[in-house]
């Protein structure tokens, strides 16, 4: 009876500590989102209160409606939606044909090449930002949706991710598809990736969380509004003159909704990824 009691016990503190856990991810979206409907003073008198995390006083859609008719929301996700598909698109591609040579195909140097992808993973991008602003500007990209999307395809990491994946793999496929007359490239396009749906599901959520909330490389890269994503946006509300906090929220709760939607639509997949490659995160 006293092993059932310290069994049920020691199940409640677990509980306990999944709620809280789970509560320090779940309130900052909820204070997000109820702030959005409330107004500059109201969130300011709010704070360090629990009133900021509930719908109380006057709540309105005004933040929505200035974010959208005066700070021009759907112009700027435009941009960032277009250099979020071409940049996940490509990457998912080349990221995996890069993993896959490594993963699946017998050539000279290649531990060279598996020690310095793995060396370039652990190389914060702010170290190399500024030769690939160089290379950008050298090829004419800046300012143009191309300079947003394309630098940013190539990523240590997830050639990583492939290559484990690849690597797992009998080899046999790619022989006997060899053996029946398929080149390599036919190898991949026509196995390899219909097989990998849980791997290519995991790079496009982690590729376009990382470019949609991307703000150091745009900045960089754009010179005017014409091709400013979202996160240029969303700082140009904080002036030092006045800082639009439920305009902010709004801003915020809107530019958050993609993701959500992106992650629920293909969260069985990056599950089943992560389960599969061992990956804790």
């Amino acid at each position: 009876m006293q092993v059932v009691r310290n069994r049920r016990l020691v199940n409640s503190l677990y509980v306990l500590l999944y709620v809280l856990v789970a509560c320090l991810f779940i309130l900052p979206m909820v204070y997000m989102f109820v702030s959005s409907f409330k107004t500059d003073s109201q969130i300011v008198s709010d704070t360090s209160t629990i009133r900021a995390f509930l719908p109380t006083g006057d709540l309105s859609f005004d933040n929505y409606v200035s974010v959208i008719n005066e700070v021009k929301f759907f112009r700027f996700f435009k941009n960032s939606a277009l250099t979020a598909v071409i940049n996940v698109s490509l990457a998912t591609i080349i990221n995996g044909m890069i993993g896959y040579a490594l993963g699946q195909l017998e050539f000279k140097g290649k531990k060279i090449l598996i020690s310095l992808m793995i060396a370039l993973a652990i190389v914060p991008t702010e170290a190399v930002i500024l030769n690939r602003f160089i290379v950008a500007n050298k090829l004419g990209m800046i300012n143009t949706i191309w300079g947003l999307a394309l630098p940013n395809v190539g990523y240590p990491m997830f050639i990583f991710l492939y290559y484990n994946h690849f690597k797992g793999m009998p080899k046999e496929l790619v022989e006997a598809a060899v053996v029946d007359g398929q080149r390599y490239s036919g190898v991949f396009w026509k196995i390899m990736l219909p097989l990998s749906k849980p791997i290519i599901s995991t790079v496009a959520i982690m590729e376009f969380i990382r470019i949609w909330g991307d703000l150091l490389w745009p900045t960089l890269v754009t010179r005017d509004e014409t091709y400013r994503t979202l996160p240029l946006a969303l700082r140009a509300l904080s002036t030092d003159v006045y800082i639009f906090w439920g305009q902010i929220f709004a801003f915020s709760t809107l530019m958050t909704l993609p993701i959500l939607i992106v992650f629920i639509m293909f969260q069985k997949q990056f599950i089943e990824s992560i389960a599969m490659t061992g990956i804790k995160g």
